[in-house]
């Protein structure tokens, strides 16, 4: 039995021993492969430096060149901007040719274009008021929240968003995406991952004073540069295994380079926003790669240099071609990240609703804000045409922000009109200066202060209250009803006390000057086809009565009276009141003065212009051509036409022409020679050719005169300084502050 169990044993033994020597066919046996390395997610830190943030653009181009997926992006003030857009789905050439063919002078205007403002508040623009209006509430002024306006901001960030609309987590984006503000109240850091995303990215860059801040969620948000300019961390916290910073800020002014207390402000913003950033760059690792453009003297307010910028910051890119090229990807792993991120613009919506939703104080009808858009449901609008409503509703001047949000609903959208009034109205104080001098002993001062109550009844009524301090002086008040929410039809009762110099003279010598007080009150009943132009026929009753200061002249001494019915009517398309490029603006106004209604004097009055601007480039011509006469009896002193002063037959003195029939023509030709933020300066002159005549006209005998100027359009109004000559020896220099046509 032991004999029988050792050879079992050995014969075991050696049969184990040939089938480790003697390969045995047998079925192949799948082992799991060796798991591959991870590729390391890449995430993109933009930071803010405003028009310096073109340069991201540039650093994009180069990673998509180099094949260089996106994970995560994180952004501030324009990085957020950029980040937004690219994150959304634009590619780096996409993004490069919407940024540089903004006009961003345009969009920090705020306002929209002058056409498509409501008549009411462009009829301002013919008076000498400044821009700036300061609100009056419970006794106090407020002032805005931001210098600039930045209604046409918020619009060309909602439309280039547009394609996000239905997006509210930030992580469902083609490329996840965090922007940072802070709060305004508490100087906390604030990471936006949700929400509107064009919200977010506007809020990351409301640079303090100059932008309002963006209220969400019930904080107020300003610029993030304050807190985190290159916001790494919060890149990190997403995911981000490896970071590629872009840092678009510059060294700091040596002593020498510092100037006036702008450059001063802007020196001590960098110090500030230079110790978060350090902070945040001594975290980056010897994988990660830094990125810091030399923009030498470019600036961030160089918008207009985006296209050079961007450029900078791809031969920036281009540097560190060495560390970048190890995070590149096989063709293949780049066209599957391309096809993720590519999304496309929505270039027009068609709208199945739409809705107004008020935000304020909740003193304007929804019905006003309806009856301004044109866009009906049903309609397919591009996305020109809502920027262009936008501007309609906004262009009523009642309005902090208007917003057009768009909601999909299967194959079209509902409209969301979110408008939020103005937090300092609806009671405003505006205020404007006019100095005029010949240089030859004639000059003039006049300041005017306007206070209009808004919003009076929730028709829209307004109670419009104007002072003039100087020459001219005196006091208008109107009262101004619409009849429906629509606005089309008005009545409005006014009074008026002006006293104004009248000059009289005989040939070029000035031989009496007397100041003319007129009494005036009425009642318009008027059309207004919204931001076009108004029509108006009423009835006015007045006094006027003539008081000599010097030399003597043959005027009625005793008071006048006058009652008339009196027909105006005005269509303006102009783009600019002070140096329009285009556009035309055209007149008509008729006093027929009855004895039936306690008039002293019987007489009719009518009297025509049209004015059309053009522009070749930089060059524009204005051309304007003018006329008026009486029917029947001749006009009395206060009612005749004149002729005279700068760009109204330049040469002569203001009013130096004074007659019972009037006409005139005028070419205006300027160049725009410089422009800023602020301003243009122009490069111009004139051709008047024109009379008047006391029988009847007479072509042959016209008054033909020139200038040569040079204006600056200035925040208070036009500022000219002239030459003008009418012949025969006549010539007048001219300092012109205000509106000289």
């Amino acid at each position: 039995m032991r004999r029988r169990a050792m050879m079992f044993a050995v014969i075991f033994g050696i049969m184990l021993m040939l089938l480790m020597i003697v390969p045995v066919d047998s079925p192949a046996v799948e082992r799991p492969e060796s798991p591959q390395p991870r590729r390391p997610k890449i995430g993109v830190v933009l930071g803010g430096g405003g028009a310096k943030g073109a340069a991201h653009i540039g650093v994009l181009k180069v990673l998509e060149e180099l094949r260089i997926p996106v994970d995560y992006i994180a952004g501030t003030s324009m990085g957020a901007i950029v980040g937004a857009l690219y994150a959304s789905g634009l590619s780096a050439a996409e993004l490069e040719k919407v940024i540089t063919a903004i006009d961003w002078k345009d969009v920090f205007s705020g306002d929209p274009s002058r056409q498509d403002i409501d008549f009411r508040r462009k009829r301002e623009d013919y008076t000498i008021l400044s821009g700036v209006a300061l609100g009056v509430k419970d006794g106090k002024l407020i002032l805005p929240k931001g210098l600039i306006k930045d209604q046409k901001v918020n619009v060309l960030f909602e439309t280039l968003m547009l394609h996000t609309a239905d997006i509210n987590d930030f992580d469902r984006l083609p490329i996840p995406y965090r922007a940072v503000a802070a709060d305004l109240e508490t100087g906390e850091m604030v990471v936006l991952k949700d929400g509107s995303l064009a919200d977010a990215a506007r809020a990351s860059m409301s640079v303090p004073g100059a932008f309002p801040p963006i209220e969400l969620n019930g904080r107020l948000l300003i610029d993030g540069g304050m807190v985190r300019n290159v916001p790494v961390d919060i890149a990190r916290e997403m995911g981000a295994d490896i970071i590629i910073c872009v840092d678009v800020g510059k060294p700091l002014l040596s002593r020498n380079d510092l100037g006036g207390p702008a450059s001063i402000m802007n020196q001590m913003l960098d110090i500030m926003i230079r110790k978060n950033v350090e902070d945040q760059t001594r975290t980056l690792g010897a994988k990660d790669v830094y990125i810091n453009p030399r923009l030498v003297k470019l600036g961030s307010g160089d918008f207009d240099k985006a296209a050079e910028i961007a450029g900078l910051g791809e031969e920036a890119a281009r540097e560190k071609i060495s560390s970048l090229k190890r995070y590149s990807v096989s063709d293949a792993e780049y066209a599957a990240f391309t096809a993720r991120h590519h999304a496309e613009q929505v270039k027009e919506v068609k709208i199945a609703s739409i809705k107004i939703e008020m935000e304020g104080e909740s003193y304007i009808s929804p019905n006003v804000v309806a009856n301004k858009l044109s866009i009906k449901p049903g309609d397919t609008i591009n996305i020109d045409k809502l920027k262009e409503e936008a501007g309609i509703v906004y262009g009523t001047g009642d309005f902090e922000r208007v917003d057009l949000r768009v909601k999909r609903q299967r194959d079209d959208y509902e409209l969301v009109v979110k408008a939020r009034e103005r937090s300092w109205g609806p009671n405003y104080l505006r205020f404007g200066l006019a100095l005029e001098s010949d240089f030859k002993g004639m000059s003039r001062y006049n300041m005017l202060f306007d206070y209009t109550r808004r919003w009076v009844n929730s028709l829209g009524a307004e109670w419009k209250t104007q002072i003039d301090i100087g020459s001219p002086s005196g006091v208008y008040s109107e009262f101004y009803q619409p009849l429906t929410t629509k606005g089309l039809f008005f009545i409005s009762p006014y009074v008026q006390y002006k006293r104004e110099p009248f000059t009289v003279f005989d040939g070029n010598q000035r031989i009496a000057q007397f100041d003319v007080s007129r009494y005036v009150g009425g009642i318009d009943l008027g059309f207004q086809p919204g931001r076009y132009g108004e029509a108006r026929i009423g009835l006015q009753y007045g006094r006027f009565r003539a008081d000599q200061r010097i030399g003597d002249a043959d005027l009625p001494k005793d008071k006048v009276t006058r009652g008339a019915i009196i027909a105006r009517g005005l269509l303006d398309q102009l783009d600019n009141v002070n140096f329009p490029n285009k556009g035309y603006r055209a007149s008509f106004n008729a006093i027929s003065s009855l004895r039936a209604l306690g008039s002293d004097d019987e007489y009719n009055k009518i009297e025509g212009s049209i004015a059309g601007a053009f522009t070749f480039r930089k060059q524009t011509i204005i051309a304007t051509l003018k006329a008026g006469t009486h029917i029947g009896s001749k006009l009395p002193y206060y009612d005749k036409f004149n002729l005279g002063g700068f760009l109204n037959l330049s040469g002569l003195s203001s009013n130096q022409l004074r007659g019972q029939h009037m006409a005139f023509g005028r070419v205006i030709s300027y160049h725009k020679v410089g422009e800023s933020f602020i301003g243009s300066l122009y490069l111009g002159g004139s051709l008047e050719a024109g009379n008047v005549w006391q029988k009847d006209f007479d072509p042959g005998n016209l008054e033909v005169s020139g200038s040569i100027f040079v204006g600056y359009d200035t925040i208070l109004g036009p500022l000219y300084l002239g030459v003008g000559h009418a012949g025969e020896g006549r010539t007048a220099g001219y300092f012109y502050l205000g509106r000289a046509f």
